[in-house]
């Protein structure tokens, strides 16, 4: 019984892992996107520190 309890707990952290990680890179990508578009309007330039 403890078992099996383990087991759903460590699914259920590994699911939330990814589900996490999956969050963070679309906000990564999603800033990037903004990011060009700032710099194509010309709000940043070239040389701005922002990857």
């Amino acid at each position: 019984m403890i078992t099996v309890a383990l087991g759903v707990l460590i699914v259920v952290g590994i699911v939330a892992i990814l589900l996490l990680g999956r969050g963070v890179r679309r906000q990564i990508e999603s800033l990037r996107a903004e990011i060009a578009a700032a710099r194509i309007a010309g709000a940043l330039d070239r040389d701005s520190p922002v990857p």
